[in-house]
């Protein structure tokens, strides 16, 4: 059956924009706004692009090469696990690169964070198939609002069209892409809060 205009475009916008772009994204921007020095901004850069981005995409392909996963959607939730535990592994060896380097704490907050989340998807994931895409395009929001306040409001057409795309290839219902919006922004925003306060 041919696919309609709309079907492919939301293809492509969930193919392109997957979770670890967005990571990747996030750690650029934390390059620019929280590193002072020179080489922080390199190394804080590198660990988005290398843990965040380059990694993670290898080891799903070489997990789809194993038939580990099923489908580029993994919408069958129980294969979404080892992904996950991989996640961490690289989300945890990132933050240890970037206190090995002296960064600022933010960036090694940021990537505690993600390992914080990832492992409470892996709960989540046991029970129900919250939206990854979803939580991935959220998890800057949480950073955004941060730095940036109620301007970073903008930011929400990016969570609407990655969560449009999702909900038009019906890899998940309206409930799991919301759940994984307010997962990813508010988590995200709380946890920043609360790591910054205690490390005053």
């Amino acid at each position: 059956m041919k696919k309609s205009l709309s079907y492919k475009t939301a293809r492509i916008i969930s193919n392109i924009f997957v979770p670890p772009s967005f990571t990747f994204l996030l750690f650029l921007l934390a390059a620019l706004t929280f590193e002072s020095e020179f080489n922080g901004k390199w190394i804080v850069l590198l660990s988005g692009l290398f843990y965040g981005l380059i990694l993670p995409i290898i080891f799903f392909v070489i997990l789809r090469k194993w038939s580990k996963v099923s489908n580029i959607d993994a919408t069958i939730k129980e294969e979404r696990t080892v992904p996950y535990l991989i996640g961490i592994i690289l989300s945890l060896s990132a933050a240890l690169t970037l206190y090995s380097f002296g960064t600022s704490s933010i960036s090694i907050f940021l990537w505690l964070i993600y390992a914080s989340n990832t492992f409470l998807m892996i709960l989540i994931n046991k029970f129900w198939k919250i939206s990854a895409h979803a939580i991935g395009a959220s998890i800057p929001m949480g950073a955004l609002i941060y730095i940036y306040g109620a301007s970073s409001i903008y930011y929400l057409l990016v969570i609407a069209v990655i969560s449009w795309s999702r909900l038009k290839l019906k890899v998940h219902t309206p409930a799991q892409v919301l759940a994984g919006i307010l997962f990813g922004i508010v988590l995200t925003y709380l946890q920043i809060i609360l790591l910054t306060n205690l490390n005053t």
